[in-house]
């Protein structure tokens, strides 16, 4: 009980000191709360929006139905499901949807579709898609029309009112056509939906395919979401074999891999965050101990065990770090708290964020509580673990010594061989020799200092090698750096658009000093077919020898082997295509594709190797052919598609792709960067940036408030050493100058030893990777998304960070020293 009360008393005894351990503890505690709760709020606004438009939680469907979604496997006798379905205690709403392909048309254009047929009145207790219609109005059971997405609108030029015809193949193998009015567009900011989903009442889909009680899938809502693993086992099991119950993750893989991301980037910047924390928790609690050894001296001195003294230090620890726990919740959960209500509005990067599907111009922050309560243990646990050593430290003080301020350091010898430092103002001479005679305090300060800056060096070059990993493995698969094209060839592919003189156009480009190597192409929409199935794919045809300087699809097999010049009756696929179609290594699959006469191009092509990337949807659309079979099959002669070019300096491109446009001079043929070829990418990349700078800037915020936190506490705990000097006739002016002296020494150790450190690490990691891969099993919906990241160090980005650190760091000295300057030497002898 006395303990407490001294130690309570010893907290509120020197204000200025348990201000800046309570302030470390509550800034680290409150940062980590910000961002885990952002992060958060990310995750569960993509996949709360993801679901609730139009997939549902879960879905059931006939075995199989889901990796090949074909009129055969839909289901006949739906209701003993539908009624199975609805028994279950965490199913809140069940209903019913056919789902097909269809070829949508209006005058000239036309797209492929997904046209997908609900009951309006059970739909709307699934799902919120009637909610996002933006113009028109939303579908009724006996109303016949059809409801469009706004992307979908706009590339067809639709309005409510227009007719619009649909095509496809009935559930009898009959041709499916009908006219139907667009009732209303609607607007859900994610791309599949808005850009190639259109929804009309069951029946008239129904009656549209010719399957007039047939049924793709029930879709479902729970009650509880985070129940849902035991759901689906349930229904599973309740179904039999003939049936699948699938949950979101299963249905929607890209927000599944997104929302994995994120969380595995959360883990890896908490780890680090974790770190700053605590040594801006421990540097203060050290520094704060350590500098009363004379007041312990005379504690031992007056009769206090060692055990009361190691107790009073701990307990003084329990209580800043509880006074930081208040504090930092506090302010962590206030401000998450706010930003909850009113979001934080990413509006400026819109694009980047509709590449991260169900995400809107607005996050809003979610808080857990059991998160915070984990964080707010290990912070706190971090305080009582830091005050260990200088507690026992504190209890092994031998009395006499301590009272002399003597704990074991030895004061700096003067340098031998004449009068030290000649020429050197005497306060740097003294500044330098105080660094060195408490040798403990500069440790304390110059590694908690270097320790933050490591850190902040770690973070920034882990999110720009994450950057650069994301766009050299995308470049690298399929597109380059740049593409020459003719205009307008990527909206179809079309293979009249190919071209002549392709080798002039080589001999030219590989000339320009900022390119690497060029390789030809033809690109071309096909059909690949097996004895099973056929599958739409881009088809690729390339010089192998030549591609490998551009590209790697290469290295990415995974069976059989690559292709070589001569092997024109050879075809690499992907590992998904290859499982769609049905085919093995060696097997036959034929290829068909409009040529460039009008004519129907064919050719029977052996497997003779297979690829797997980390994107399931190139894995599934991208096929290889050598240059002399595309451009057989397409009927093109010598001519090509496109001419892909490496260069030598990626982040040379825009000052690059003016000098190559001058030097192309070809008013008919265009030059296209990587970001307009790979827009998701790009995309991406921007969110990866709009995420870690949100997070750099708090990390920066925590970092330089820990290193000034330690700077401060390294000048205000000298008080009593200011006062002897004052007294002995030192000027307060110099006094002043000694002090921001030792700070900027300080600061340059801790710079030259954390920056080296950091540089280190980074060269480390940016060798041997930070695999991360095994977060990632199972997900492949990102190209270029490897699991192992490969730090970089951009010094462009980290420079001017850290020159303010370094700046502001140097800038808080100047209150200490001038309230150092104005001391009253007795008082401050006395220390009151």
């Amino acid at each position: 009980m006395m303990l407490g009360k001294l130690a309570w008393c010893n907290v509120l005894r020197n204000r200025r000191r348990s201000a800046i351990t309570v302030l470390s503890i509550a800034t680290g505690l409150a940062a980590l709360t910000f961002i885990w709760a952002f992060i958060d709020g990310m995750n569960q606004q993509m996949i709360q929006n993801s679901t609730r438009f139009l997939t549902g939680d879960m879905q059931v469907h006939q075995r199989g139905y889901h990796a090949d979604p074909t009129l055969d496997l839909t289901m006949e006798q739906v209701a003993p499901v539908l009624a199975a379905v609805r028994a279950d205690p965490n199913v809140e709403a069940a209903a019913i949807r056919l789902e097909g392909k269809a070829l949508a048309s209006r005058g000239d254009k036309s797209r492929g579709i997904v046209l997908v047929g609900v009951q309006p009145r059970e739909e709307a207790l699934v799902s919120v898609l009637f909610s996002a219609v933006v113009s028109g109005r939303a579908l009724q059971d006996d109303q016949r029309g059809v409801l469009i997405g706004e992307q979908f609108a706009q590339a067809l030029g639709l309005a409510v009112g227009d007719d619009l015809l649909l095509i496809g193949q009935a559930y009898d193998g009959s041709v499916a056509s009908g006219r139907f009015p667009v009732r209303g567009v609607f607007r859900t900011r994610i791309d599949e939906l808005d850009d190639r989903v259109a929804v009309m009442p069951l029946e008239a889909v129904r009656e549209f395919f010719a399957a007039p009680t047939g049924a793709s899938a029930i879709a479902l809502r729970l009650r509880e979401r985070g129940r849902i693993d035991a759901t689906q086992a349930r229904l599973s099991q309740r179904l039999g074999v003939g049936y699948e119950a699938l949950a979101w993750p299963q249905l929607l893989p890209l927000v599944a891999v997104s929302a994995r991301f994120h969380e595995v980037m959360a883990w890896v910047v908490l780890v680090v965050f974790f770190g700053i924390v605590a040594a801006a928790v421990a540097n203060p609690i050290l520094m704060a101990v350590l500098e009363r050894t004379r007041e312990f001296g005379i504690m031992l001195a007056l009769g206090t065990s060692r055990a009361r003294l190691l107790g009073l230090v701990l307990l003084e620890a329990l209580l800043l770090g509880a006074l930081g726990l208040l504090v930092g919740n506090l302010l962590g959960l206030s401000v998450t708290a706010l930003f909850a209500r009113v979001g934080i509005n990413l509006g400026a990067f819109g694009a980047a964020l509709r590449t991260m599907p169900g995400l809107e111009d607005v996050i809003f922050p979610v808080i857990r509580w059991e998160r915070s309560a984990m964080v707010s243990l290990l912070v706190f646990a971090t305080a009582c673990i830091a005050a260990l050593y200088p507690a026992a430290k504190a209890a092994r003080l031998e009395p006499v010594a301590a009272i002399r301020g003597l704990t074991g350091s030895r004061s700096a010898r003067a340098p031998r061989g004449g009068a030290p430092g000649r020429g050197w103002p005497v306060f740097l001479l003294i500044a330098a020799r105080n660094i060195l005679r408490n040798r403990r305090r500069t440790a304390i300060t110059a590694g908690g200092t270097a320790f933050g800056i490591v850190a902040f060096v770690f973070l920034f070059s882990y999110f720009d090698g994450f950057g650069e990993e994301l766009i050299e493995n995308s470049t690298r698969y399929v597109t380059g750096h740049v593409q020459m094209e003719p205009r307008g060839f990527r909206q179809d592919y079309a293979p009249e658009l190919a071209f002549d003189g392709a080798q002039a156009l080589l001999q030219q480009l590989r000339a320009a000093p900022e390119v690497a190597a060029a390789a030809p192409r033809v690109q071309a929409q096909a059909l690949a077919s097996s004895a099973a199935k056929s599958e739409g794919i881009l088809l690729v045809g390339i010089v192998p020898e030549v591609e490998r300087e551009v590209t790697f699809i290469h290295r990415t097999l995974v069976e059989g082997k690559p292709l070589s010049s001569g092997a024109d009756r050879d075809i690499l696929i992907g590992r998904k295509l290859a499982e769609r179609l049905g085919v093995r290594l060696g097997e036959k699959v034929v290829v068909m594709a409009q040529a460039a006469n009008g004519e129907l191009g064919t050719s029977a092509l052996r497997v003779a190797g297979i690829f797997a990337t980390e994107s399931g949807s190139f894995d599934s659309a991208m096929a290889f052919v050598t240059l002399p079979a595309a451009q057989s099959l397409l009927a093109l002669d010598s001519r090509v598609s496109t001419i892909n070019l490496r260069l030598r300096d990626r982040a040379m491109l825009d000052a690059s792709l003016p000098a190559l446009r001058q030097r192309l001079a070809n008013p008919s043929l265009t030059l296209e960067p990587w970001q307009t070829l790979l827009p998701q990418v790009q995309e991406m990349v921007r969110m990866n940036r709009v995420i870690g700078n949100i997070v750099l800037a708090i990390a920066f915020l925590v970092i330089a408030i820990a290193i000034m936190n330690t700077v401060f506490m390294a000048v205000a705990e000298r008080t009593r050493e200011f006062g002897v000097m004052m007294a002995l006739g030192a000027p307060p002016a110099a006094i002043q100058r000694m002090v921001v002296y030792e700070t900027l020494a300080l600061m340059l150790l801790a710079s030259f030893i954390g920056y080296g450190v950091g540089v280190l690490l980074v060269a480390y990691f940016g060798r041997q990777g930070i695999d991360l891969s095994g977060f990632f099993r199972g997900y492949s919906a990102i190209p270029g998304l490897t699991g192992i990241v490969h730090p970089k160090l951009v010094l462009s980005h980290i420079g001017p960070p850290g020159l303010v650190l370094f700046v502001a760091s140097v800038l808080v000295s100047l209150y200490p020293a001038a309230r150092a300057a104005r001391l009253d030497p007795v008082r401050a002898i006395r220390h009151v």
